[in-house]
């Protein structure tokens, strides 16, 4: 069964982000709904996230072949919807009172101001969602491991090494182009020096491997030109995940807890590459200034959209192969 990315489930979890709830109180709002009433439905704007202090919730959601199946069932201490305060998407699921239900809210608009200004405990929970990305991350790819593999989808390995290519711009044009980048509009001059002083630049040709499965977390990748894919090896074949082009930041999931690199990434068309290694990309997390602010809101956001993504795709292969199988049974 998918993950809904919207759940917590997690009891060391909770032990985490409970004095982090506890010191962003101020700013949540107090919320109560009876037993039996939505607090939010599938496909709804996601609006923030909500903290139960009293009460049951059911996390549920609608297949293809519109069955509703529970995610999850949350209660006193648990948190969920929280990564709605890093992406601007719909909800993945509904949202029920088992029983009377109370605790509070934390709307995005007012998690955003704090980021904005370095506020240290809003900082802390975006560092703690992360984690639980990244950590629910790997448990998608994890169960999309163990489904069989549909002999349509099944792609020949990648095993080709670096073909490097060596970019022509200077320091400045790089720092332009990166400018330039939808994701980095929003960016200083100032800010975009700043990173690329902790980062260096390269470029591969078409069909080199980026990263191996496996391989030890080596940081984050930006993407300046190109296009680069995100695969699963499997023993019998190679399962193609998604691909990112300019602006997409790849090799989030292993950046963040910093264990292996969870898929293979290579390059499908020649890319130029601006990498921040995992030291300095820790060093960011200790720095209150607008660059580190910025560039891990949009790790946040990468790794946040990546999981949605992933989960969709384990989500329709599911709903297919039921389909695929109640056909069988009214053919029999």
């Amino acid at each position: 069964m998918p993950q809904d990315p919207d759940a917590d489930r997690g009891a060391v979890s909770k032990r985490h982000h409970s004095s982090l709830l506890t010191a962003l109180r101020p700013s949540m709002e107090a919320f109560n709904v009876p037993a039996g009433e939505h607090i939010f439905h599938q496909n709804d704007v996601a609006d923030g996230m909500h903290a139960i202090t009293a009460g049951k919730v059911s996390i549920k959601s609608r297949t293809l072949a519109d069955g509703l199946v529970e995610l999850a069932q949350m209660g006193p201490g648990d948190i969920f919807g929280e990564l709605s305060l890093i992406d601007h998407m719909r909800r993945s699921a509904m949202a029920v009172a088992v029983e009377p239900t109370s605790g509070y809210f934390m709307a995005r608009e007012q998690f955003e101001r704090l980021l904005i200004v370095g506020d240290p405990v809003a900082c802390r929970l975006a560092t703690h969602i992360r984690l639980l990305a990244s950590a629910r991350t790997r448990a998608t790819l994890g169960g999309l491991a163990l489904d069989p593999l549909p002999l349509a989808e099944r792609r020949g390995h990648s095993s080709a090494g670096q073909a490097r290519i060596k970019p022509t711009q200077s320091g400045p044009e790089i720092a332009d182009l990166l400018q330039a980048l939808h994701p980095f509009r929003h960016f200083k001059p100032a800010e975009i020096g700043k990173i690329l002083q902790s980062a260096s630049v390269f470029g591969l040709q078409a069909g080199s491997t980026l990263t191996d499965q496996g391989a030890p977390a080596d940081g984050i990748h930006i993407v300046l030109r190109g296009a680069v894919r995100m695969s699963l090896h499997r023993p019998e074949a190679m399962e193609q995940l998604l691909i990112h082009g300019p602006g997409k930041i790849i090799g989030c999931t292993a950046a963040i807890d910093g264990l292996p690199h969870p898929v293979h990434l290579d390059v499908r068309e020649d890319a130029w590459l601006v990498h921040m290694g995992q030291t300095q990309l820790k060093a960011m997390e200790n720095d209150q200034g607008g660059a580190a602010i910025k560039l891990l809101d949009l790790v946040s956001k990468q790794i946040t959209r990546d999981l949605r993504s992933l989960s969709r795709h384990q989500g329709r292969r599911e709903s297919m192969v039921a389909l695929n199988h109640q056909a069988e049974v009214a053919h029999v």
